[in-house]
């Protein structure tokens, strides 16, 4: 059966319009009252990344408890089968999390994944507002994990546990 191609002209013309003119990364009130001031910068060079720009990658909110995030599904994510593509979902998993992990950090660390682990439950359709739900389960000195989820409502489409190594502290 051939499913109809969606509109990728103009889902590319919107992601290139937010590029060009990306409006405010972080929404009003998106940083909780125990986000340290310092890391807004580290929490805004992570949303203005080229890939996260381009796939329309979103923040809702961060506090020490963990982030959520929020990806609007269109045509740029798409697979002919008309369902979000698992390459995007693994690719924004792991932003997901480190935004969790931004608070927990201390003053001049950074962190870089060093193993992923995704699992695809079930097929996100294109259309659907895909909301990406992570935390911190451990951060220590040297190395954090993490879990982060890819949820419609309470639904889970994509569950991922993340390790990253813990370096310049």
């Amino acid at each position: 059966m051939t499913r109809p191609l969606p509109d990728l002209a103009a889902a590319l013309a919107a992601a290139a319009a937010s590029v060009e003119h990306p409006g405010p990364l972080i929404p009003e009130g998106a940083l909780g009252p125990d986000f340290p001031a310092a890391r807004r910068a580290d929490v805004e060079l992570v949303l203005s990344l080229p890939f996260q720009r381009l796939m329309g990658f979103e923040l809702v909110r961060i506090t020490r408890d963990g982030a959520e995030s929020r990806l609007r599904l269109d045509a740029r994510h798409a697979t002919p089968a008309g369902t979000v593509h698992g390459g995007v979902l693994y690719g924004l998993l792991d932003p997901a999390a480190y935004l969790a992990l931004l608070p927990h950090l201390p003053d001049g660390a950074n962190a870089s994944t060093h193993d992923i682990f995704v699992s695809v439950m079930r097929p996100a359709p294109i259309g659907a507002d895909l909301r990406f739900h992570a935390r911190v389960i451990r951060s220590g000195r040297r190395v954090a994990f993490l879990d982060a989820e890819a949820r419609l409502g309470d639904t889970v489409y994509a569950a991922a546990r993340i390790t990253k190594t813990v370096f310049g502290a």
